[in-house]
């Protein structure tokens, strides 16, 4: 199972748009997929905070998160982040989620480094 993490401010499931960074963002949108297929989408609100990267850094990896996708990666501490096995992917801002999970699928997004 994959889980995919985005950052945004409604709660509209898969057709909420993500919104620039986690640092802005009200919400995670989360979908967990096998494969192209996605099994559920959660919803949490956002416990990030710019101070407190490493505890991001665990919320993620006891959440089991593989992939984060946004926007603008600047924000995230992506190296740490690949130290834990999760890979960061940008992606245009305001883009609907399950579009972006469908180039996510096809391997259109760009890895964040």
């Amino acid at each position: 199972m994959t889980k995919i993490v985005f950052p945004t401010q409604e709660k509209l499931s898969y057709i909420s748009p993500v919104i620039n960074s986690f640092e802005e963002s009200k919400y995670l949108t989360i979908i967990s997929c096998k494969g192209q297929n996605i099994d559920s989408v959660d919803m949490v609100l956002n416990p990030y905070n710019p101070s407190h990267k490493k505890s991001f850094i665990k919320y993620c990896t006891t959440s089991h998160f593989n992939v984060l996708v946004t926007p603008d990666g600047s924000c995230l501490p992506v190296k740490k982040l690949e130290d834990h096995h999760i890979s960061v992917y940008k992606t245009k801002e305001n883009k609907i989620i399950l579009n972006i999970f469908s180039d996510f699928v096809q391997d259109k997004l760009a890895k964040v480094k």
